[in-house]
């Protein structure tokens, strides 16, 4: 058993820079080795950072991308060129360098988070593209004394226990990844956001959306969306992507403000071929994710997203209602996290839902069933109601479904993911 199946993520975290700067000092801080760009945000960041990190490779860079949580298999979180790290070698790696990891006390991430730089900077990437964990001012990956760009995709009341109750105090927290230096890139924010990130940024350049960057023209259908992006030095028309919803073109026009600022110092192999192709390509497992499944001979459809925080929830109705989904009440799987707000997800999503099915989540952070029958009472009557003991089972009981809707955790579609696999 290695280090990440003893630890659980949140278990012995704290915040703090210094244990992750002592560990990686031992090996000469490979992390400032690499050219990076440097992502947080509330919502956004995965999509984002899996958007540049595909154009990067269509443009013939070798890439790092490195993200998290992880769906399925924690190797996810540690990619080049879209392939994932080798289990052997992560494995390899976790064992290597564990001594040293336990004398510097590193907590879950931050170990993941020291491996994945002492594992791009060995593979010789070109650039990596890192996602933060929590926050950004003592996120274990604000160890990135120099990144390229500094990109914030959103910033909305989440983690509140941790980063503070307020837009403003959270958007602190996120920009304290913004560096003397660095281009600063922010996705659709509020006025006291963005007044948080001007004040950090008073020496940086500042790109903001709808001011210096926007989509235009957009389109959507159940398989693509397209749309124009427009700045003041790039107009490429026709742009295409998977990812369903108006919140992702913004998230892909972010990816083309940063990829824009590559171009113009030093990566020349970034064109609008390239970045089309990049785009398009992407695939993000549940980000409302339409998937075909089948399950003892019988075939529905599973609407599988991670929504997990009240802005993520509110983009995902939008979509839900903007791709005609809403017309008729369906079938709900549903599971949230006891940090989560998850009250208000429950009213938000009650008036869509015509059976709901509650399954107990492995993950001892997950709100009980019961608890969260509770709680739909107030607003769906109890023949309607159905609580299961694993995912599994939720699947099972809802397969003679024509579509099922799965929402509420990252952590559930995990488990849906790895059940209909």
């Amino acid at each position: 058993m290695n280090f990440f199946e003893k630890l659980k993520e949140y278990e012995g975290m704290t915040s703090g820079l210094l244990r992750i700067k002592r560990f990686l000092s031992i090996f000469k801080n490979p992390q400032d080795k690499i050219k990076i760009l440097h992502i947080a945000g509330t919502n956004g960041k995965g999509s984002c950072a899996s958007f540049i990190a595909e154009v990067l490779k269509f443009s013939g860079y070798k890439t790092g991308l490195y993200t998290s949580p992880h769906l399925v298999d924690i190797e996810e979180r540690i990619k080049i060129n879209g392939k994932n790290i080798n289990q052997n070698v992560l494995q390899g790696y976790s064992q290597k360098y564990l001594k040293k990891a336990l004398d510097c006390k590193l907590s879950y991430f931050e170990y993941l988070t020291a491996l994945s730089f002492i594992y791009f900077e060995k593979q010789k990437v070109d650039i990596a593209v890192i996602e933060t964990g929590l926050g950004g001012r003592l996120d274990a990956t604000n160890i990135i004394k120099n990144p390229l760009v500094c990109i914030i995709t959103s910033i909305s009341k989440d983690h509140q226990d941790i980063l503070g109750k307020t837009v403003s105090k959270i958007a602190f927290e996120k920009s304290g990844i913004i560096k003397k230096g660095s281009v600063v890139v922010c996705g659709k924010l509020q006025k006291t956001a963005i007044d948080v990130i001007k004040n950090k940024s008073k020496n940086n350049t500042i790109k903001l959306y709808q001011k210096d960057f926007r989509a235009s023209n957009s389109k959507v259908n159940l398989r693509c969306q397209k749309f124009d992006y427009v700045s003041k030095s790039l107009y490429l028309k026709g742009l295409q992507e998977k990812l369903l919803g108006k919140h992702q073109i913004v998230n892909a026009c972010v990816a083309v403000c940063a990829l824009e600022f590559l171009l113009k110092n030093g990566f020349k192999k970034i064109n609008s071929r390239n970045i089309k192709n990049g785009l398009q390509s992407v695939s993000w497992p549940a980000r409302f994710e339409i998937k075909k499944v089948t399950i003892s001979d019988r075939s529905f459809k599973v609407v599988l997203d991670g929504a997990h925080n009240e802005e993520g929830l509110k983009a995902f109705l939008n979509t839900y209602k903007q791709l005609g989904f809403a017309r008729s009440k369906k079938v709900f799987i549903f599971a949230a996290m006891k940090e989560k707000n998850y009250k208000f997800m429950v009213k938000k999503i009650a008036p869509f839902v015509k059976e709901i099915v509650l399954p107990k989540v492995n993950n001892s952070r997950a709100v009980s069933a019961d608890i969260l029958k509770e709680e739909f009472l107030k607003y769906i009557d109890k023949s309607n109601i159905c609580t299961v003991d694993s995912v599994k089972n939720a699947l099972n009981v809802t397969r003679d479904k024509r579509i099922v809707i799965c929402v509420g955790s990252l952590y559930l579609a995990g488990e849906i993911l790895a059940n209909i696999q």
